[in-house]
């Protein structure tokens, strides 16, 4: 329950954030360190899963490599030209209901994805609710395009 509250408020507070102004550093953090695996697929084939991040050490060092602090919302890039490249699907442990019974099956449900781009230093955030465009820093873009960080 605490979980679930605690991600509704830092996905509102960069809801607010993005509207407010898409110009500004992203100050809070979308909840990503809450990942507990993540599935890497291309955007050519994006049923076939190239890699699976589901080590809790790798886990943390893929989220903290992406330096949320340094990401800045923009408007919609021109994408259009931009040819998708890889898709990372984020996971953490499903969080148990009021008057669900606790079982020990923990399922993960998605809670976020990230689509790179090309030779571009834009990505696009899809959460449940949210869809946001971010400029990444340079070395950011690049570890999220090289292909010895999606085949494990």
């Amino acid at each position: 329950m605490m979980k679930k509250v605690c991600m509704l408020l830092i996905f509102v507070s960069v809801f607010l954030f993005g509207c407010s102004n898409e110009k500004k550093d992203l100050k809070e953090n979308p909840g990503l360190d809450k990942s507990e695996k993540i599935e890497v697929s291309s955007e050519e084939n994006p049923e076939l899963v190239l890699s699976v991040i589901d080590n809790q050490d790798e886990v943390n060092e893929f989220v903290n490599t992406l330096e949320i602090n340094k990401w800045r919302i923009v408007d919609t890039p021109s994408t259009s030209t931009s040819t998708k490249e890889y898709i990372y699907k984020m996971y953490q442990e499903d969080t148990v209901k009021l008057g669900e019974p606790n079982t020990d099956e923990k399922g993960l449900k998605q809670i976020a994805t990230i689509i790179t781009y090309k030779e571009s230093p834009y990505i696009e955030l899809r959460t449940k609710k949210l869809d946001l465009y971010f400029k990444v820093p340079k070395d950011v873009a690049e570890y999220l395009s090289n292909k010895e960080n999606q085949k494990h």
